[in-house]
């Protein structure tokens, strides 16, 4: 960009170039909104389907537009409380972009996972592809809830929009498998395999040859997506930094990775993130990790306003 590209662009922005102050109109109640410029219209209305992937915060996104009558597949799957005692469809999430991109890719082309992916773990099994947290269940319970998930991935294909939520960047990978996994492996299976399960702390040319091949095949599908980056932090880390810096490396990698994704076709890029965390603590409850659910429904209304103004 030269010299009069630079000028004229930063003209045409007068209204959001300059960081809002006290009384900017993108500053409401101690949080401030962007301005965003869509890159397509989108209107979130009965007939869309909706597919939801990523960390925890797409489950508080898919809430707050419930009230909208949008259909969204993830919420067709449900566990029982003896299994997860959190949310239903809670087991759904994907927190590193392996997880995510290999998802979406086994399912566009109808692929299944491997079942040397359910493990040994305590009085049960687990299914490294589900995120931890589950209790233990019997080795034919965690293929038959595959299959459920498997389920809820043929709408992929035939959904309108995707709302993908990038949670952080240190990802097991199952060297026997070939595959990223959604969860540590379980101690005592693992213990015993040592250089089967690696970890691996994804930079951003790691994060954008997982990503584009995932959303080229969304795309050439017709299926749009908005790429979010959870604010919701990284609990604990398996590197030797604090979990602080580790988190702010994590997000600062998916964050440049969903600026440059913003080139692929049907893809754009919303500000969750950075409404979430310019407010600081009190956006959290009081576990300063989980997003509090009145400024979920703000962004989320937020979202929905300027996609479907265009």
């Amino acid at each position: 960009m030269n010299y009069h590209q630079a000028f004229t662009q930063t003209i045409a922005n007068r209204s959001a170039r300059s960081y809002p102050g006290a009384f900017d109109l993108r500053s409401r109640n101690g949080t401030i909104f962007p301005a965003h410029r869509p890159r397509f219209q989108f209107k979130f209305t009965p007939q869309q389907v909706v597919f939801t992937i990523g960390s925890c915060f797409a489950r508080h996104i898919e809430e707050a537009l419930f009230e909208r009558d949008v259909f969204f597949p993830t919420r067709t799957f449900a566990v029982p409380k003896e299994e997860y005692a959190y949310r239903p469809n809670g087991l759904l999430n994907e927190f590193n972009p392996g997880a995510i991109s290999q998802r979406i890719l086994f399912a566009l082309n109808e692929k299944e996972f491997p079942e040397s992916t359910v493990v040994p773990c305590g009085e049960g099994y687990a299914d490294l592809l589900l995120m931890g947290g589950a209790n233990d269940v019997t080795r034919e319970r965690a293929l038959a809830r595959r299959k459920e998930v498997d389920e809820v991935y043929k709408y992929l294909s035939r959904s309108d929009l995707v709302i993908m939520t990038l949670g952080l960047v240190e990802a097991w990978y199952d060297e026997e498998a070939g595959l990223f996994i959604n969860r540590a492996p379980p101690h005592a299976f693992a213990e015993h395999q040592v250089n089967r399960f690696t970890l691996r702390q994804l930079d951003v040319d790691d994060c954008m040859q997982l990503l584009e091949p995932a959303l080229d095949a969304l795309s050439s599908r017709g299926i749009k997506t908005i790429l979010t980056v959870s604010p919701v932090p990284l609990q604990m880390t398996f590197t030797a930094d604090d979990c602080v810096i580790a988190n702010e490396f994590s997000k600062s990698v998916l964050r440049v990775c969903a600026e440059r994704l913003r080139n692929c076709p049907e893809v754009d890029y919303f500000p969750s993130y950075e409404i979430v965390r310019c407010g600081g603590l009190r956006g959290y409850i009081d576990d300063q990790v989980h997003v509090r659910d009145e400024l979920v429904r703000e962004v989320t209304n937020y979202m929905v306003a300027v996609y479907e103004q265009g």
